[in-house]
This record gives C-alpha cells, sequence and structure tokens, in this order.
C-alpha cells in the first residue's frame, strides 16, 4: 500500500510525537473494592463473598436466608406488579412503633442502639421493615381484607408460601455458576451474587471478621513457602483433614457418626474444607513449622521453655463444678449477690460432704448450662492452665499443695471461689500424670503454630470495611 504524502507526513508527525505518561490506576479502596487489607494481603468483595457461599451456602442457616431472600424478592416484584406500594410516612410509622417496644420492653434506649447490640444494618433493618408492609397489604389485598382489617403473622405467611408455590420455584445446582441460585416462576431469579451479598448482610459481624482475617492469613502464610508445589500443599492438606477427621470422629457426643456425614449436615463437603482458608492455613502452618523445626527444633523449644510447657500441658485434676449466677448487686438480671451464692454454696457443699452426690446437685441447681449437660466437668486444670479463670486456677492447686502426702483427693471440694458472672463450687476429679514426649511434642509444636500467626498477622493489623 502506497501512502500519501499528507498520510505519511500525519504518521511521521504521530511517531514523533512524545508519548503521553500513563497514569497510575487508582489502588483499590477498603470499603470500595476491598473488604480487609494486612500487611502484604488484601482480601476483595469477590473473595470474601465466594467463601462465604462455601462455608453457608448450603448450610441450614443458609438455606433459611435463601428462603428469606426469595420471599422479599417476590414480595417486591408482586408489588411492583400489582402497583402496591408502602408509603414514607406508613414506613416512618412503623419505625416509632418498633422503637417504643423495644424501648418499653427494656431491650435497650433506642431503636437505634437495640440495632447496634444486635450487629444490625440501620439501612437493611428499614428494608425489611418496608417489605413487611409491603406483604402485609399484599396479603391483605388478596385475601379480601380491607386497611385496617386484623390479619396475623400466620395468614400473611401462608399467602406468600402459596403464592411461591403456584408461581413455581427451582433451586439451582451448587455452586450456581451456570444457574441461577433459586428462580420463581418468570418472576424472580436470583443469582449467585445477590445471594453473596445478602448472606453478607445477615451473617453476625464476628463472623464476617473472621471469614476476612482468614483468607488475609491464608495469604501471610502461603507467603512463608514459596517454593510449596501444589502437589505439597494438596499432600498438606489431606494431612490436615485426617487430623480433623480423627479428632471429630473421636468426640463422644458426634455418637460414632462419620467425619463426611457431620460435614454433610453443615451443608459442606470435602471439596469445600479443601478450599476453606482456616483449613489451608492450618495445613500451611504445619507444613512450616515441620521445616523450620523438625523433631530436633521441637525437643530444643521445649527444653528453652520447660516451665511454660509443664505449667501448660504437664500434671493436672479433673475438675467438675456446679456454678450459681451472681454479681455485686441483686437485680432483675441477676438473681442474686455475690455474697448470697457463696452462702448457697456453702449450704451445697455441706450436704455434699454429708454423702450427697456431686453430679446430681449440678444437675438440679448449676445455672451454666454447658457445665451441667456434663454432670458439671470443665477439665483438667494445669499449674498453669488458661482454660478456667485464675482464682479458680489457684483455688485447686492451693487444695492440691496443702493436702498431706499421699492423701486421697479425688473428691474433695474447691471453693466457694468468685467468677466473673457468678460463684463456683469444684470437685477434683482424677489426677492426669505429665504426658509422654510425643504427646507433648504435639503441645510445642501447635503453640510455635499459633505462634507464627500472631507474628506474621496479628488481629489488630487488620483493616475490614467494616471499620472503614
Amino acid at each position: 500500500m502506497v501512502l500519501s504524502a499528507a498520510t505519511a507526513l500525519g504518521l511521521g508527525l504521530l511517531l514523533a510525537a512524545p508519548v503521553p505518561a500513563l497514569q497510575d490506576e487508582e489502588p483499590p479502596r477498603l470499603g470500595v473494592e476491598l473488604a480487609a487489607k494486612g500487611p502484604g494481603c488484601a482480601v476483595t468483595f469477590e473473595e470474601l463473598d465466594a467463601l462465604l457461599l462455601v462455608r453457608h451456602g448450603r448450610s441450614p442457616a443458609g438455606r433459611d436466608a435463601l428462603d428469606s431472600l426469595v420471599q422479599l424478592r417476590v414480595v417486591e416484584a408482586l408489588g411492583e406488579a400489582e402497583g402496591v406500594a408502602v408509603t414514607t410516612a406508613e414506613l416512618n410509622a412503623r419505625w416509632r412503633a418498633f422503637e417504643d417496644q423495644v424501648v418499653q420492653g427494656g431491650h435497650a434506649d433506642s431503636l437505634e442502639s437495640y440495632l447496634a447490640e444486635n450487629q444490625i444494618q440501620r439501612s437493611t433493618f428499614r428494608q425489611h421493615l418496608e417489605i413487611g408492609l409491603l406483604h402485609q397489604k399484599l396479603a391483605r389485598l388478596a385475601l379480601g381484607l380491607g386497611p385496617d382489617d386484623a390479619i396475623t403473622a400466620e395468614q400473611q405467611t401462608t399467602w406468600l408460601v402459596g403464592r411461591i408455590q403456584e408461581l413455581g420455584r427451582v433451586d439451582g445446582e451448587w455452586p450456581w455458576e451456570t444457574t441461577p441460585v433459586a428462580r420463581v416462576g418468570e418472576l424472580v431469579a436470583i443469582d449467585r451474587d445477590a445471594f453473596a451479598l445478602f448472606l453478607r448482610e445477615q451473617l453476625p459481624e464476628d463472623e464476617l471478621r473472621d471469614a476476612a482475617y482468614e483468607l488475609l492469613l491464608e495469604q501471610r502464610v502461603l507467603a512463608k513457602l514459596p517454593d510449596l508445589s501444589d502437589e505439597a500443599l494438596a499432600q498438606a492438606l489431606e494431612a490436615e483433614i485426617e487430623r480433623r477427621r480423627v479428632e471429630i470422629e473421636s468426640m463422644p457426643r458426634f455418637q460414632g457418626a462419620k467425619y463426611e456425614q457431620l460435614l454433610q449436615a453443615q451443608g459442606l463437603s470435602l471439596e469445600t474444607v479443601r478450599a476453606d482458608p482456616a483449613v489451608r492455613t492450618a495445613a500451611l502452618a504445619h507444613v512450616f513449622v515441620d521445616r523450620t523445626h523438625g523433631e530436633d527444633g521441637l525437643r530444643s523449644t521445649y527444653a528453652e521453655e520447660r516451665a511454660l510447657f509443664d505449667s501448660l500441658h504437664g500434671e493436672g485434676w479433673a475438675l467438675s463444678v456446679l456454678i450459681l449466677k451472681a454479681a455485686e448487686f441483686a437485680n432483675d438480671l441477676n438473681p442474686r449477690t455475690f455474697e448470697a451464692a457463696e452462702v448457697e454454696l456453702g449450704e451445697l457443699r455441706a450436704r455434699i460432704e454429708e454423702g450427697e452426690a456431686f453430679a446430681q446437685l449440678v444437675k438440679l441447681h448449676s445455672e451454666e448450662p454447658g457445665t451441667r449437660e456434663r454432670d458439671g466437668y470443665l477439665g483438667v486444670v494445669t499449674r498453669g492452665s488458661r482454660l478456667v479463670p485464675p482464682s479458680v486456677r489457684d483455688a485447686v492447686w492451693q487444695a492440691v499443695d496443702a493436702a498431706a502426702e499421699g492423701a486421697e483427693l479425688e473428691g474433695s471440694l474447691v471453693g466457694p471461689v468468685r467468677i466473673q458472672g457468678g460463684v463456683l463450687l469444684g470437685s477434683l476429679g482424677a489426677f492426669r500424670p505429665a504426658p509422654t514426649w510425643e504427646e507433648m511434642a504435639a503441645h510445642v509444636h501447635r503453640e510455635l503454630r499459633r505462634r507464627l500467626i500472631e507474628d506474621l498477622l496479628p488481629r489488630g493489623s487488620a483493616a475490614l470495611w467494616l471499620d472503614a
């Protein structure tokens, strides 16, 4: 092709012109593109939402959330189709009525504080109020009721469930990459992104924080193992899953159920477990400690910090407890003072010393559900145990150290001892001797993994969109 003189001149000028400097792209922003960031790591909302779908998409709570989202969307669509809407005045009136219930019921000083205490976003709550009013209007219309006629929540629910059945609901197949999560006739289709966003808005703040933190942490730990192959990572994951399988299947409360069965009951599978950053981080931390310490390194760490490890994991005594709730002053929330609880436990102690069974009195009187269901069993208390309040730990070992040599301590009573929110009476169980080296090595390994994680990403170093 032959270029004209003008074209050639223009092309020459273009090529000779200085190339303008490319502007730097604006970095991702927390709360816009990023859900969380930390030193050398960042998590997008897309990554966070993918994890929420893995963990909760098929869980009982996730299925409940999907049902709620379907109903919300159907109500919105029916309102639009039938020309029914909620006015601002109606919404404000419902808001004030709900606030009156909260305040008069003593739940909070205001609706705003109630929402904050329960980790509910104001905009989300207001949207649900609006949908609730719209639902009520549509149900009244469908049932031939007037705007002031009484209608029950059961009537509203029955009408909506029946309407969804008439329209025909079809749920898509996990992981919903090519199909909607749920469809209701031609009226509503909920895609993967919409469901993930709804989960993010509905889940408790603590779960969202944990999910974001664990995604950040996985990146930090993986960066410590730059040469780790995909095959080695897969092997580490299988080893971690096997450790969890053995631990969980050995727990009496699961009554011999298989690991996969327990996962399925939670809407999970081995595939989703392998994708979970908490599991992946645990596997990676195992690899890192194995590489950097090995058997000799574990022994060396134990020798250097023997006092610490022996106090935490050495000899100990099983302890069962009977707990009464108490506070400095008695009120509607606290049934008794600390002094009154100590008197009650003193009377129970006398009955036990006269022959009544500690476990039986726990069932009748203890006000802490977790230990009461286990006949009072709390666990093994070592000299440095972190699993019990220091006051309880100190009382146990004072009793042990004060006993005559060779005395029978099993069944000895400890307390009453004040703890946060109550007073405790304890009963010593069997003595647990110091562990074997194999058992202690596992404790040392676990502590080194904990330190690795704490050093790589302290909780306070992660910034989340929730705080922006």
